[in-house]
């Protein structure tokens, strides 16, 4: 019996029954969360930091600027593929209170600086010790002279504090570089700090299509060693049977020498006829073998198009003791194309209410803003962006965020394509009334649309 196998709600493929506990004992050790569920004789693996949540916030000031919000995007975006909860936030500071790390990055533009340094501002709390330790042995590597300052009395002793501190007519290529190095080292920094605490490999870090690509490689490789060894074992046992037939004897006669020569001849004669016929043999149940383990499929002549896909919310819910600050909602909207035809460029539409009681952030822009602000991948901008310029009044009236991918997006058969960590922020409701937020899903020209399993509800 085979059991299947899920990676983050991915399909990955099936595996004997019988080698669930060592599986399990590989996935323990290695920091892989797993959940066996034997009626469905499933098992649901995912990331080792699933459940954790990082809070990313800018510079104190009100005015932040487009630089921090560019670097901790970025490093909201290294940070997400490894399964953890990341939350980009400017002035909320209470966030920092539930979350497993909390982060400020800022940026000081200075006339008399001659050279661009990176300012660790450390508390005398000794719980983000640790954290402030990975952190800098990672910023040290980005070729940023780092400086530390030790603050006492500090507000709020569980966010740490890094500002980066550049020369007023800082060229853009080399801002653009550094932003890079920093958002790099900064998140490798946060995922050293959860290795060294949770124990835990790396590996348990990797989302599942690296995963895939990583054991693939490898196992690749390894066919190609052992096929080459094959290959080369037959030559080596053919050239040592030569070497063996070819050695002289001098014990008999040069008579019997003629004598056993022209009978050896026969024998030799025979014997190579035999072998043949055995070798004929072989080769023809060898065939019969290779056509009875691998048979030709026919193709069908007809197969039926089917569009179809299975759409649902995972969310997270990060709440406040204090009345005054509001509930934070960080949302994923999975899209599994379960049919056999790819799906294209998947608009989403999210419907809440009560609407006035509702706002929306998260890393998604206004279409005005996709130039200036969208992160740069190697094929282009990426991300998402809002449809309409005027998003935030038809929000207000009709309940609905429409929200589309920068880039072209494809959903090949049994593939996932996540809008990821959308945030929404409301305050805590009347006895008995609630917050819902529903999801929609349109593909290929909207020509087909699909529905949300699951709703996001929250009562009072």
């Amino acid at each position: 019996m085979d059991v299947e196998v899920y990676y983050s709600g991915q399909r990955g493929g099936t595996m004997p029954y019988a080698a669930l506990p060592a599986f399990r004992l590989f996935c323990k050790q290695n920091g892989f969360q797993l959940n066996w569920d034997s009626t469905n004789k499933r098992v649901d693996l995912d990331s080792g930091l699933k459940g954790k949540v990082c809070v990313l916030f800018t510079g104190i000031s009100s005015g932040a600027t487009a630089y921090e919000w560019e670097v901790l995007g970025n490093v909201q975006k290294f940070l997400s593929d490894s399964g953890m909860e990341v939350v980009l936030s400017q002035n909320n500071s209470a966030l920092a209170k539930n979350t497993d790390v909390a982060i400020r990055f800022s940026l000081k533009e200075m006339r008399t600086l001659e050279k661009p340094r990176l300012i660790f501002f450390q508390s005398e709390d000794e719980k983000r010790q640790d954290l402030v330790k990975c952190l800098r042995t990672e910023m040290q590597q980005s070729g940023i002279p780092c400086h530390y300052k030790v603050l006492k009395n500090q507000k709020q002793p569980s966010i740490v504090h890094i500002q980066l501190q550049l020369p007023l007519y800082t060229d853009v290529n080399n801002r653009k570089d550094y932003a890079e190095k920093i958002a790099l080292h900064l998140a490798s920094g946060v995922l050293e700090y959860f290795q060294n605490g949770l124990h835990i490999q790396p590996m348990a870090f990797l989302p599942p299509n690296i995963l895939k690509l990583f054991y693939s490689t490898m196992l690749l490789t390894s066919d190609k060693e052992s096929q080459q060894g094959a290959d080369e074992k037959p030559l080596a046992e053919e050239q040592s049977t030569i070497q063996e037939s070819d050695q002289p004897t001098n014990e008999a006669s040069d008579s019997n020498s003629e004598l056993s020569s022209e009978a050896n001849s026969e024998a030799n004669s025979e014997a190579n006829s035999e072998r043949e016929e055995l070798l004929i043999l072989a080769e023809e149940e060898l065939l019969e073998q290779v056509v009875t383990i691998h048979p030709v499929e026919e193709v069908p002549e007809h197969v039926d198009l089917r569009t179809s896909a299975e759409v649902y919310f995972d969310y997270t819910l990060i709440h406040s003791e204090s009345i005054e600050k509001p509930y934070l909602l960080i949302g994923t909207l999975q899209v599994k194309n379960t049919g056999n035809v790819e799906l294209n460029n998947p608009i989403i539409c999210l419907r809440v209410s009560p609407v006035d009681s509702i706002k929306m952030g998260g890393q998604v822009l206004p279409p005005k803003l996709v130039e200036t602000m969208a992160v740069q991948g190697t094929s282009g901008l990426k991300g998402w962006k809002y449809l309409e310029d005027d998003w935030f009044a038809q929000a207000m009236e009709r309940g609905e965020y429409w929200i589309a991918p920068i880039q072209p997006v494809s959903i090949p058969p049994e593939s996932t394509e996540a809008f990821q960590n959308f945030q929404i922020s409301f305050m805590k409701q009347e006895a008995g009334k609630g917050i819902v937020v529903e999801g929609v899903v349109l593909c290929n020209d909207q020509t087909v649309h699909f529905s949300a399993n699951n709703r996001i509800a929250v009562s009072f």
